[in-house]
């Protein structure tokens, strides 16, 4: 498993790509702030790092970066929401590296990502799936409509994508439950599963040929007529 460490200053888009991450397998260590870090580099061994440009702290994100050339090439992706081309030319000076400016789209972070990794076949190319007059992109945890963006949680996103993986065909609940909360004990966890159903089909009515159907004894499956 790769491992990739975070420092975002931003703890909603940090957490947010932490999960996107870990939804593609990486193992992730978040940071907010710049506070230890160059220990928890040392201690983590990331195979790649995402580093915030603008940090709260006494180190920016350029000056973090040249104490860890120091020691190794780990690649690094640098982002930011400043435009200026002082940064850029700042970004590209140091070798091994990227740059992506925000806002930005998680799919480019993977596309990125994956441009940067020693193995490139480590990431899957981003899937995306047609689900009647509905759009689904799971790495961004986003369902879109018409235009209009619904913003999925790590669980409805993980077991949208299960279902789009195995459409037509039941999955059982415990199974469900395993690979969502990580827990081979499904009775805790079945009325948690029950609402992540029911946000899932208030999410896809407005199409009525995409059913999502749950039987007792035999498990939940997505239907697209």
């Amino acid at each position: 498993m790769k491992k990739i460490l975070i420092v975002e200053n931003d703890l909603n888009l940090g957490t947010t790509l932490t999960d996107a991450l870990e939804m593609q397998d990486f193992k992730v260590l978040y940071l907010a702030t710049d506070e230890g870090i160059m220990s928890k580099f040392y201690d983590f061994q990331p195979d790649i790092v995402i580093l915030d440009v603008m940090l709260h702290g006494t180190l920016d994100g350029f000056e973090i970066a040249k104490l860890m050339r120091e020691e190794n090439n780990t690649p690094i992706l640098f982002t930011t929401s400043r435009d200026g081309q002082e940064d850029f030319q700042k970004g590209f000076s140091i070798n091994n590296s990227d740059y992506v400016r925000k806002p930005y789209r998680l799919m480019e972070i993977i596309l990125r990502l994956k441009k940067l990794l020693p193995n490139p076949k480590i990431i899957d190319s981003p899937e995306t799936f047609q689900l009647g007059n509905y759009s689904f992109f799971p790495i961004e945890q986003l369902l879109m409509f018409d235009g209009e963006k619904i913003n999925l949680d790590k669980r409805e996103s993980t077991l949208l994508n299960l279902l789009c993986k195995n459409t037509d065909v039941f999955m059982s609940r415990n199974k469900i439950i395993e690979r969502i909360w990580n827990e081979k004990e499904s009775k805790s966890k079945a009325g948690s599963l029950n609402n992540v159903i029911t946000n899932l089909r208030k999410y896809l009515q407005q199409d009525d040929r995409i059913i999502l159907e749950s039987r007792i004894g035999l498990g939940v499956r997505l239907l697209i007529k």
